[in-house]
């Protein structure tokens, strides 16, 4: 097993509350889809742009930051915050869903900013496009890594700039998902108009969904420190799953100009809700495994996909929404919205107290999901 030494985040300067965003747009918005806005359990975003409001209104991006220099941040922060000898990090594992460009990749970039800290002949690892379970996909690679390598260290990193990959909100009005069903049983629009519609809707919700930010995580071995326990892992349970969330690379909707476009199917909470049950089951079921149920958990930590999804979840693993095991999970989902990869890495980052078996839930994207569980030698 290998242990968390230090982990620590990066978000960029500019912090816009949910409701700033919906009233200077609230004059395109239904009253029915601004209930939706508020309903997704977010009140508050980081945006590498420093004019996120107006860009969403249609004026051009203003980014001061990036998921590059959010990542070296959050490196540089875990490393000062552990104050050892950083000649011992022998790899590097760099995740990102929203690089700053194709190539080099993310770890490449960390390493290309970091002389003087991390040395030249570090191993790099970039797992991109990995989505929202990669964090424990990462720290399995690094605990290869430190099996073979004794003494040694392993940085794992996740940086997403997501608000630069929304799309400006153009149209003139915006509906919620029921409404517009309503519109087409009254024949308000046809099946191409309800089309376009939910789209829009969608592009309204994913620009109230996501914020930007990373989280590094110091692991090796030392006694006292939270460690790793058994890890299991589903993708495509079923094969349609594989299609439940989707991008494309370039997409012909004129908001977007060319950029990547995402795609969520319906049934992702409940099929989320699915594939964390099951990783989590297996990981009870694991004989290495500390605890044998959900009662002896201390904390639930499980992906922010949204408070829709968060609640699914958490139903079907039998936990009350209100509980102290998922507070973090709210929280972390509250205050930086939903943060892809990185997600969980935050609310390690930010769990203050080992007093019991910590679980630790992501999925998303593939569609997969990882989870974990970890605990006080």
């Amino acid at each position: 097993m290998i242990n968390l030494l230090s982990a620590a985040t990066s978000t960029p300067e500019h912090a816009l509350q949910t409701t700033e965003l919906a009233n200077s747009l609230m004059h395109k918005f239904s009253p029915e889809l601004i209930n939706t806005i508020h309903s997704l359990g977010v009140e508050q975003r980081y945006s590498v742009m420093d004019n996120y409001s107006d860009f969403l209104s249609g004026k051009p991006m203003n980014a001061n930051s990036s998921t590059t220099e959010l990542g070296v941040n959050a490196t540089k922060k875990c490393i000062e915050e552990w104050q050892g000898d950083a000649s011992r990090i022998g790899l590097l594992v760099a995740a990102t869903n929203t690089p700053d460009q194709m190539l080099p990749c993310l770890a490449s970039e960390v390493i290309g900013r970091t002389h003087g800290l991390l040395s030249r002949s570090i191993r790099t690892v970039s797992m991109q496009s990995q989505g929202c379970s990669v964090l424990l996909k990462s720290i399995e690679v690094a605990q290869w890594y430190l099996a073979a390598n004794p003494g040694q260290m392993a940085l794992v990193l996740m940086a997403e700039a997501h608000t630069p990959f929304v799309a400006p909100l153009l149209a003139n009005e915006y509906y919620g998902y029921r409404e517009l069903l309503r519109m087409r049983k009254e024949h308000k629009i046809d099946d191409a108009q309800f089309e376009q519609k939910r789209l829009d809707t969608t592009f309204v919700v994913q620009s109230m969904l996501f914020g930007d930010g990373a989280v590094a995580l110091l692991v090796g071995t030392e006694e006292g420190k939270p460690a790793f326990g058994p890890i299991s892992h589903l993708t495509n349970d079923e094969p349609d799953d594989v299609n439940l969330l989707t991008m494309t690379s370039n997409s012909s909707h004129p908001s977007l100009q060319g950029r990547p476009q995402y795609f969520m199917r319906p049934s992702v909470p409940a099929r989320g809700a699915h594939y964390a049950v099951t990783t989590v089951n297996n990981v009870l079921d694991h004989p290495d495994s500390p605890v044998s149920n959900m009662g002896q958990v201390d904390d639930c930590l499980i992906h922010t996909g949204s408070k829709k999804i968060l609640d699914g979840v958490c139903s079907q693993l039998h936990l009350e929404t209100d509980s102290s095991k998922v507070h973090s999970s709210y929280e972390v989902l509250k205050n930086y919205g939903n943060l892809s990869s990185a997600s969980t890495g935050f609310m390690l980052a930010e769990k203050e107290e080992w007093n019991g078996p910590t679980m630790v839930v992501g999925f998303g994207v593939g569609f997969t999901a990882s989870a974990g569980v970890m605990s006080l030698n």
